[in-house]
């Protein structure tokens, strides 16, 4: 019987013993969970409401600026361009752009180059705040005032569209307009960046003899890398069709018969404008052809003629019926 009994008891240590044993191991399985879990804890007591955005100084904003922390950085940053985008800040950020003093204009080139160029702002309301007339209108007004400082040689680089004479400060007005330039080409068209200012821009060919002028566009692409800026604000303002009626009216774009006529006095003497058709034919200088002189009415045959239009698919050599041309009238 005390064995029995014996044999009982220890069954019943080790029932409670296995009973506890579980409950500490349940215990601490869930403490590790908890531990390993990622919380995704809202932050709205430390979220900076716009009431707070607006009470706060410009000085807390800067000494923010600087903290260690990237959020509170990214904040200030947010906080300062909207703020210099709105209302009579922006209103004064514009008039000092387009001011005639070197000072105060190359603090606010600075402050909008880099509110237009920092990727930071880029989903901000920053950027479309200053793609309006307004804003184009400031900095054509900007790039009409470097014209005036167009004087002395600052570059030894010998370019038909780069001019020595460019002031250091133009460049990154040319970087602003540039970036926003695709953006409202209509209104920077209003604003006069063609007819105010490219029109009386210093091009070394438009002022060489005798003087290139109405081939300013056709030199910004074969001559881009000398001015790879200037040149993407050509093929963007070249892209639209008011851009470039602009060019043409203002002659810093030949039209294409024009362009061909140009060969006619030159050594080229072809007969056959194709685009992408390197490979088969084109303008291609001819040497040791001489220039004949034709009377007014060969003239205007011969520019007749060169309204044609060439369509091919290529794999097989041009013929005639690949040419669509309009009858000559005599």
């Amino acid at each position: 019987m005390a064995s029995h009994l014996n044999d009982r008891l220890l069954w019943l240590c080790l029932g409670i013993s296995l009973f506890f044993a579980a409950r500490g191991i349940a215990t601490d399985l869930r403490r590790v969970y908890d531990l390993t879990e990622i919380k995704h804890v809202e932050k709205e007591d430390k979220m900076i409401s716009e009431g707070t955005e607006d009470a706060l100084k410009i000085d807390t904003l800067l000494k923010l600026s600087e903290s260690t922390s990237y959020d509170l950085r990214a904040a200030a940053l947010r906080i300062i361009s909207e703020r210099s985008t709105k209302g009579e800040t922006r209103d004064l950020l514009l008039k000092d752009l387009a001011s005639k003093d070197e000072e105060r204009r190359g603090q606010a080139l600075n402050a909008i180059y880099f509110l237009v160029s920092n990727r930071a702002l880029s989903r901000t309301s920053v950027c479309s705040r200053l793609k309006d007339p307004p804003t184009f209108t400031a900095i054509v007004d900007c790039l009409c005032n470097f014209l005036e400082e167009h004087n002395e040689e600052v570059s030894t680089t010998i370019s038909p569209i780069l001019p020595k004479t460019r002031p250091l400060g133009e460049k990154k007005a040319l970087g602003t307009l540039n970036i926003i330039l695709q953006e409202n080409i209509p209104a920077a068209l209003e604003a006069g960046v063609i007819s105010r200012w490219l029109s009386k821009y210093p091009f070394p060919c438009a002022l060489s003899q005798p003087s290139r002028r109405q081939d300013v566009a056709l030199l910004m692409k074969t001559w881009w890398s000398d001015d790879a800026v200037m040149s993407s604000i050509f093929s963007t303002l070249s892209s639209h069709p008011d851009g470039t009626k602009q060019l043409r009216k203002y002659g810093l774009m030949g039209s294409m018969i024009e362009e061909n006529d140009q060969d006619d006095d030159g050594d080229n003497d072809s007969d056959v404008w194709m685009v992408d058709g390197d490979d088969t034919a084109g303008a291609r200088p001819i040497p040791g052809r001489r220039p004949r002189e034709r009377t007014a009415e060969e003239q205007a045959i011969r520019r007749r003629r060169r309204e044609a239009m060439v369509l091919s698919e290529g794999g097989r050599p041009l013929g005639s019926d690949d040419i669509i041309q309009l009858p000559i009238s005599d």
